[in-house]
């Protein structure tokens, strides 16, 4: 036996990264990335080592206040407090490494550490929600809409969220919002602002009754991020088109080329196709890139259709099928490869197929839903497609593709022959964009049993300057037979004879 005294073995140290700094999750302990410890909380270490046993994995806020305070009984203030402090020790801004679960807990997330500063894109600023009256009501309200809003924002990678106003960062969009309750009525009014060009460009006042505070927050901020998201990409890309693409960076390109697609024309759809050859040209592994890329020979569909050779079929269907291999978790490449599959090939199941993968990637990504509610209509599913654009789709006006969106309910009641509802979207679709024909041509046919429209001159001098054919529909990848010959009959009744 040796005389020695015992060997004490020291603590184990296990770090995670956490953005920039690293937490020591044995010893409780938070550290800069060059090993300078960082003070925090008792309690707040407390929790941020339970968050850290489970990375990943949402711990409910009853099992972080048992693991912290035992038998004391705290509010969820406490919990919350101590949620704010680890966040601001760590640069949470944006709550993308704590992540608020709704109605659960909060859950940690590693996989975003060293990408947090480095983010490309759009840049919003949230700015404190101004409570109008000092009511309990009021103050939670605000609470939770500002909690949801950087919830929804956060689950989009290519923005950064800022919550302090005396940020030196540079903002594209500011969110400000203003909270009151009256009785068993809740309020918020919502303005959005562009920065540079636009100024304010959204304000919408939204009520619910006090029954469920969480729910109305949650809804309202779906709604908020669903409109930043349509503006930034219809207008976030505005300030780079009389820059030569040379001198863009691959985010810029990408921000350039969605807003030309967003114009509508096949003059700015050309544009926006060249400018991301150049960003494939330069990632050619990037699924964003390749899927954008070929997304831009469907991106006029069916507003105008091109008669595509084989080679140029293929050529698009490669580059889906690449963006497909190397993003196998990236939806919008799934999503952009089963819209090929539609407008290209009439393939409807493979369709289906693709939008059902990247529905499991993300299950409320509009664009997919658009197609698969497309395919749904165009294979006979009237009223799944309509109900499926109607749930997913945000309808507002400054979305481009708002009148697309009514053209095709338009389609869907007049094939099952909800007639005056079909025409009153096909009329509004039209009297948005006049002049472009495909507009046109659905509001010709829903008309077509309306002797009292299409006896007006109006409704006659459009007919005559229709420049798409009758047999247009055939074009289209409608799977029963039935439903063109139904088309076309109508496109007779009023008064097309080409």
């Amino acid at each position: 036996m040796s005389g020695n005294p015992p060997e004490i073995v020291p603590k184990t140290s296990e770090r995670i990264f956490l953005g920039d700094c690293q937490f020591d999750i044995h010893n409780s302990e938070l550290f800069t990335q060059n090993g300078r410890s960082i003070s925090l909380r008792n309690q707040s270490a407390k929790v941020l080592t339970e968050l850290a046993k489970t990375p990943g994995k949402t711990v409910s806020k009853d099992i972080l206040v048992s693991a912290v305070w035992g038998d004391t009984y705290v509010t969820d203030d406490s919990l919350v407090q101590c949620i704010k402090d680890i966040r601001k020790v760590l640069g949470d801004n944006d709550h993308k490494i704590i992540r608020t679960v709704p109605r659960m807990g909060y859950r940690l997330d590693t996989t975003d550490h060293g990408k947090l500063k480095d983010i490309s894109g759009q840049s919003i600023l949230l700015e404190s929600v101004h409570v109008v009256d000092d009511s309990v009501g009021a103050h939670y309200l605000a609470e939770e809409f500002f909690e949801h809003l950087v919830l929804v924002l956060s689950r989009r990678t290519e923005v950064r969220i800022f919550t302090d106003e005396n940020t030196q960062e540079p903002i594209d969009y500011i969110v400000r919002c203003r909270t009151s309750v009256s009785g068993r009525h809740a309020k918020l009014f919502i303005s959005l602002s562009e920065t540079t060009i636009h100024g304010t460009f959204y304000t919408e006042s939204f009520k619910s009754d006090l029954c469920d505070i969480e729910k109305f927050a949650e809804d309202v901020a779906k709604e908020i991020s669903s409109t930043l998201r349509i503006f930034t990409v219809s207008h976030g890309g505005s300030k780079y088109t009389e820059t030569p693409d040379s001198q863009l960076d691959n985010a810029q390109l990408l921000s350039k080329a969605m807003y030309l697609y967003s114009s509508i024309t096949s003059k700015d759809t050309d544009i926006g196709r060249a400018t991301m050859q150049v960003a494939v040209d330069r990632a050619p592994d990037n699924p964003k890139a390749l899927a954008m890329l070929a997304h831009s020979t469907t991106q006029m569909y069916p507003i105008i259709i091109n008669d595509l050779s084989v080679e140029e079929i293929n050529w698009s269907m490669s580059l889906a099928d690449r963006a497909v291999a190397v993003g196998p978790s990236f939806g919008f490449a799934f999503r952009t490869r089963g819209n090929l599959r539609l407008w290209l090939l009439g393939d409807h199941q493979g369709c289906e197929a693709d939008c059902r993968r990247a529905l499991e990637l993300n299950p409320y990504f509009y664009l997919t839903h658009l197609t698969l509610a497309t395919s749904e209509i165009l294979s006979g599913n009237y009223m799944e497609g309509e109900k499926r654009i109607n749930s997913f789709v945000r309808f507002t006006s400054i979305d481009p593709q708002y009148p697309f969106y009514l053209s095709l309910i338009a389609l869907a009641c007049f094939l099952r022959d909800e007639k005056d509802k079909a025409l009153e979207m096909a009329k509004e679709a039209y009297e948005r964009m006049p002049t472009t024909p495909w507009f046109a041509l659905v509001y010709a046919v829903t008309a077509g049993e309306f002797a009292s429209v299409v006896q007006t001159s109006e409704f006659g001098q459009m007919i005559s300057e229709l420049e798409l054919p009758k047999s247009y529909f055939r074009k289209l990848p409608f799977a029963k037979e039935g439903d063109i010959a139904k088309l076309e009959r109508n496109l007779d009744h009023a008064g097309m004879s080409n």
